[in-house]
């Protein structure tokens, strides 16, 4: 919904997609749904080997209900006015990626196990 509406969207004279800001979102979303994708196929190769991989499960939903936060986000501020109405499913996706902060285990949490499980390896 970003892009297209980037790409549509003219304000001032310019398409939104030719603001730099713009830019950066689209290019920050596109690096880190790449990492998120490769964290699960990582995962995934573990656990087809017989691994435990709940390390990489506390990861992959840190990073990945972080990820889709920030990307409604700026989806939400690239469409105005109009992002925060319930005429465009942002709002609603917003909502629900709030929830799954909480139900996937609290982005806290999860730091706090990553962060235990390291030291202790150093150890």
């Amino acid at each position: 919904m970003l892009c297209q509406h980037a790409n549509e969207r003219t304000t001032f004279g310019a398409l939104l997609a030719d603001r730099q800001a713009i830019q950066w979102w689209v290019a920050d979303a596109e690096t880190r749904i790449h990492c998120l994708q490769l964290m699960l196929w990582h995962a995934a190769c573990l656990q087809d080997a017989g691994a435990d991989v709940r390390t990489e499960a506390s990861m992959i939903k840190l990073y990945g209900t972080e990820l889709a936060t920030d990307v409604i986000d700026w989806a939400m501020q690239a469409h105005g006015a109009m992002g925060m109405t319930k005429e465009l499913p942002l709002q609603l996706m917003a909502q629900r990626v709030r929830v799954m902060r909480i139900y996937e285990g609290p982005s806290e949490v999860h730091r706090w196990v990553l962060a235990r499980n390291r030291l202790r390896e150093a150890k």
